[in-house]
């Protein structure tokens, strides 16, 4: 059986990850792109006997790597969409605590002062509370039975 609550924070934990992993996948798709450019005019070497091939299948090479690349963008922006979605969809309060806890990774003693909680211990009671209500958006009726 999934443990939702547990699954709800590795989801919100990872979003920071997801932006930065979106970064580097961009930055892949354009060295891609770069490196499979035309280079110039090749030149053909007539004293061989033969034309290597290598050329073609380094572009087949580089389309699969460039195809597989756009789908990581892909899934990951669809991702970040949803989590995101979700998060709106919450109560402002625990959205904030959310993000702040989980995408920005502020200390408890931050998070209590710029909320106005009278202690961490607060604030952990009300990031359960907002953990249980993100896992019911995300991951439907089926996070209900182990929240």
């Amino acid at each position: 059986m999934i443990n939702y609550f547990k699954a709800a924070e590795r989801t919100l934990s990872e979003r920071g990850n997801l932006e930065r992993a979106l970064e580097n996948l961009e930055r892949r798709k354009g060295r891609v792109i770069q490196r499979a450019g035309p280079q110039g005019i090749p030149t053909t070497d007539y004293s061989r006997p033969y034309v290597s091939g290598g050329g073609a299948n380094d572009a087949l090479t580089d389309c699969l790597e460039l195809s597989e690349i756009i789908r990581e963008i892909n899934t990951t922006r669809e991702t970040i969409e949803e989590i995101d979605y979700v998060l709106a969809q919450l109560e402002t309060s625990d959205a904030v605590l959310l993000r702040a806890w989980y995408i920005e990774r502020r200390t408890k003693e931050e998070i209590a002062e710029e909320l106005n909680y009278s202690s961490t211990t607060t604030v952990y009671d009300l990031r359960n509370k907002a953990v249980s209500a993100f896992a019911i958006l995300y991951y439907g009726a089926g996070s209900l039975s182990s929240i």
